[in-house]
């Protein structure tokens, strides 16, 4: 089976994880530092931690800002559970938004129209790698004084005009999971643009405790005997949400190929779309980012006129070993969902079952991309 995705991974990666292993400091140490400092240093971002995930990255925005019962937060349906629990494990109500049928990102329209006055967040999602209208829905955040976080799980490096995803609100959290496009087995990080949450959020990140202030030495960690009348204490709320050092290497590894990747995912994808714009079909079109945004290439996504159609393709690509799956269910249609929602959203629910997913990766080999274009071609042709 050609998979959804693949790893970039080689010797390289292994020889940092060997490093970590022979160093003994498996927190806390090196590689957290540098991968910080360069992701840091790629977003022009005022504040990165790594986290273990990007669901630990959600949560601590929802702890950031201060969400509590009674907050409303405006989120698109369409999109992965995490950003719903980090709201409502804070006691908070999703608010559950209408997406764009051509990119699948949260509509700027509904936004507006579900704004209330217990409005304390929006939370928007980069679908894809392709930037949401995230100009207008800064803007217009900012004019109402409510939060913007962007999920930008699958955008990392992907850019609206010459500004990167996931800096554009208060704050931006990626995902380096393993099906991401670099990867640190499973992590993520958080992306702080409002220097207020700075030193909050260093709390948060250490159990909710202010040992980042006493303890800056990675390999000794311990207090200055000198200094025996101050201990780091609990300050905050928190959990154990920083990434481990093996986490840690692998991503600073993947980072530092990172270009070769992107470089890869993006010719690859161009192969498609091309072979999809001469096919010249009306029983599906490609998810492609808007243009005055630069795609991170997270995904190879088609949209089917129906969802007979959609079902009907899946099948005869995965009979061919070639995976072809469906993505999310909506939120508000789901078990807990309809906790919280009793209303309708006509246009996800329209297109959720008619969206498919094809392979992409970096190391897709031309026998691969091969099979998976003669077998569009033979279909729609």
């Amino acid at each position: 089976m050609i998979p959804i995705t693949k790893p970039y991974l080689n010797s390289n990666d292994l020889k940092h994880i060997k490093n970590v292993l022979s160093s003994k400091i498996l927190t806390d140490g090196y590689y957290q530092a540098k991968t910080e400092s360069i992701i840091k240093n790629y977003l022009k971002s005022k504040f990165v931690a790594v986290t273990h995930s990007c669901t630990a990255a959600l949560e601590i925005s929802a702890i950031l800002i201060d969400l509590k019962p009674g907050d409303e937060v405006i989120l698109p349906s369409y999109g992965f559970v995490s950003i719903a629990n980090a709201i409502v494990l804070r006691g908070a109500k999703p608010i559950f938004a209408e997406i764009d049928p051509i990119d699948l990102n949260i509509s700027f329209d509904d936004i507006k129209k579900k704004i209330s006055k217990k409005t304390k967040a929006i939370y928007v999602i980069h679908y894809a790698g392709n930037a949401c209208d995230i100009e207008k829905i800064s803007k217009y955040a900012k004019s109402k004084k409510i939060f913007l976080i962007e999920d930008a799980a699958h955008a990392f490096l992907g850019k609206y005009k010459k500004k990167f995803l996931g800096t554009f609100g208060d704050i931006g959290v990626f995902s380096f999971h393993e099906t991401k496009n670099i990867i640190g087995g499973q992590a993520g990080c958080i992306s702080l643009n409002n220097p207020k949450f700075i030193k909050r959020a260093n709390n948060i990140l250490d159990k909710g405790t202010n040992r980042k202030l006493y303890i800056k030495n990675y390999e000794k960690k311990i207090i200055s005997s000198k200094n025996n009348k101050k201990f780091y204490s609990w300050v905050d709320l928190g959990s154990e949400y920083r990434a481990p050092e093996l986490s840690c290497a692998l991503l600073y590894s993947q980072l530092l190929k990172i270009k070769k990747i992107q470089n890869k995912r993006k010719k690859n994808w161009i192969v498609f779309k091309r072979l999809i714009e001469k096919l010249n079909t009306k029983k599906f079109y490609l998810i492609k980012p808007n243009k005055k945004s630069t795609s991170a290439y997270h995904i190879l996504g088609l949209i089917f006129k129906t969802p007979s159609l959609a079902r009907k393709f899946k099948n005869v690509f995965q009979n061919k070993k070639i995976a072809a799956t469906f993505h999310y269910v909506p939120l508000h249609k789901s078990k807990m969902g309809k906790k919280f929602c009793n209303y309708k959203l006509p246009i996800t629910e329209n297109i959720y079952n008619r969206v498919v997913r094809l392979p992409l990766f970096s190391e897709m080999t031309n026998k691969e991309i091969k099979k998976i274009s003669a077998l569009l071609f033979r279909l729609f042709n």
